[in-house]
């Protein structure tokens, strides 16, 4: 596959503005001390399409190209680690109603709600029956990041009595009232991902889809959703924790031209240590975003031919997200070793960003386990995952 069409190297989104990015790092203070999203930045991407960048144009969306958006999370995750996650995930949920639910009902709600911000979850966590008219929902949703600056919500459900089980998502009205305050963290603590709990809540018909399996959507003419779900959802990841250790690289960059470690005769930036904390942190970044946009390269290739994905396809390409992500995480740390007592202090914006991108790998699509499921694979065996 030829470099110049690596995702990797596509520019982000022209929507994403300098000035827009500046709001992003400057109101991040605010949002960590009250663990949660900036509802008017949240708002503002909201207005400039920007949470909906992977719904297919005709539904109402960008329909770009994953590159696109892995680069896009990676810009504002460098800004403001939260706040990336959150657009980021929002994106995601936005690409699950426009997936599962009728083409027809997506491209009302869109040109209805031209700025909408959807978040949500789609690990099935809530139980729907049938009623007159629609479905009758129950559950509660962990991890929802950014639902106290969402709009509407998308969350999955097993649908009662069903074996084997089928998944029926529904969108419903953010409603402040069902949201309990859980999110207490040391790292991505402005995502405000709190729990989501609903109570014989009503949804219309039109605002519901039922999927046989739901790792698969609807025949969609789009590439992107032609893949499962488990490589639709770690990728984006990769862009987060990117974004974050580009920033530890930064940070350490200027700390070193100006701290003289106790007893040096030069600043940190003349200690062989630090050059080669510097050069090990930038070839473990390089390698797992290349990494990554080989293997997004060779999947999109194949979703374009309307191909299926091989096992192996699939184990190299969650093996990339995972290793990419770990990648960063040891970039980082290495950093703060290098920075010495510097990185203790809130001062300092490294500790808070060794704190972040472990929070990323928590999450389970690119948790450090989806390497050994993909290595199982690799050697021919059943990867032992229901999700892989």
């Amino acid at each position: 596959m030829a470099h110049a069409e690596s995702p990797l190297r596509t520019a982000g989104p022209p929507e994403l503005s300098d000035e827009l990015l500046a709001r992003v790092r400057a109101g991040g203070a605010d949002s960590d001390a009250e663990r949660n999203p900036d509802r008017e930045i949240l708002a503002e991407m909201g207005r400039r399409g920007l949470m909906r960048i992977l719904v297919p144009e005709e539904l109402g969306g960008l329909g770009r190209h994953p590159g696109e958006f892995i680069e896009f999370t990676h810009r504002v995750s460098y800004e403001h680690p939260s706040t990336g996650w959150v657009a980021m995930t929002c994106n995601e949920e936005a690409e699950i109603f426009a997936a599962n639910l009728e083409p027809e009902t997506v491209a009302s709600f869109y040109a209805e709600y031209t700025d909408v911000v959807i978040a949500g979850s789609g690990v099935p966590r809530g139980i729907v029956s049938e009623v007159d008219g629609g479905w009758n929902v129950n559950g509660r949703w962990t991890f929802v990041s950014g639902c106290t600056g969402a709009d509407w919500w998308v969350v999955a459900n097993v649908v009662e009595g069903t074996q084997p089980k089928k998944v029926c998502h529904v969108l419903v009205p953010a409603d402040p009232s069902c949201i309990e305050d859980t999110w207490h963290t040391v790292g991505l603590r402005g995502t405000g991902s709190h729990d989501v709990v609903l109570s014989d809540c009503f949804v219309p018909a039109d605002r519901a889809a039922v999927v046989e399996n739901y790792s698969l959507p609807k025949p969609n003419e789009h590439p992107f959703y032609r893949l499962p779900s488990g490589l639709r959802f770690p990728f984006p990841k990769t862009g987060v924790a990117s974004g974050i250790a580009r920033r530890a690289i930064d940070e350490f960059a200027a700390l070193a031209d100006v701290k003289t470690p106790l007893f040096a005769r030069s600043e940190l930036a003349g200690r062989p240590d630090a050059h080669a904390a510097m050069a090990r942190a930038e070839a473990l970044l390089g390698a797992g975003r290349a990494f990554v946009a080989n293997q997004l390269d060779e999947l999109w290739a194949t979703a374009s031919a309307a191909g299926e994905v091989t096992p192996a396809q699939h184990a190299r390409a969650r093996l990339a997200c995972s290793w990419s992500v770990q990648n960063c995480i040891e970039a980082v740390e290495t950093l703060v070793t290098a920075a010495g007592s510097t990185a203790n202090f809130t001062a300092s914006p490294l500790g808070g960003l060794l704190n972040d991108v472990r929070a990323v790998a928590g999450h389970f699509m690119v948790g450090s386990y989806q390497m050994d499921t993909a290595g199982r694979v690799l050697l021919g065996l059943d990867p032992g995952d229901p999700n892989f």
